[in-house]
């Protein structure tokens, strides 16, 4: 449900006209399917924690995302703009590397996610 939800968020072109996403600065793996994601704002971070668990081990991902419930393969994460798990093989990105859009993993972060530390300017903002 929650994959179908997202595939209906991204095909409304309106949740996409004049948003910039700066993307992802850094992703660490905390434990089992559970992750900490940093997301570039102004001058600032915006931090969640996600467990990725429901998302590739209790609904279908699709095909490109199952070699991720192998928890080793999982474990090797990293956010470069995107969220990256690079080739197990040779640490590369290439064609067996799995990567997501920065805007995907912020819709999962927003709806399913533990924000742990909100951007400062944003805070300012809603005040």
């Amino acid at each position: 449900m929650k994959w179908k939800k997202w595939s209906e968020y991204a095909q409304n072109e309106s949740n996409w006209r004049n948003r910039l996403e700066r993307g992802l600065l850094k992703a660490e793996h905390i434990q089992d399917y559970r992750l900490r994601l940093w997301f570039e704002e102004d001058l600032d971070v915006t931090i969640y924690e996600l467990d990725f668990y429901p998302l590739i081990m209790e609904e279908n991902p699709g095909k490109a995302l199952l070699p991720l419930r192998d928890k080793r393969r999982f474990h090797l994460v990293k956010g470069d703009y995107t969220l990256i798990w690079l080739n197990p093989e040779n640490g590369e990105y290439d064609e067996k590397a799995i990567d997501i859009a920065p805007e995907c993993i912020r819709f999962f972060c927003e709806k399913y996610g533990e924000k742990i530390k909100d951007a400062e300017n944003q805070q300012r903002k809603a005040a």
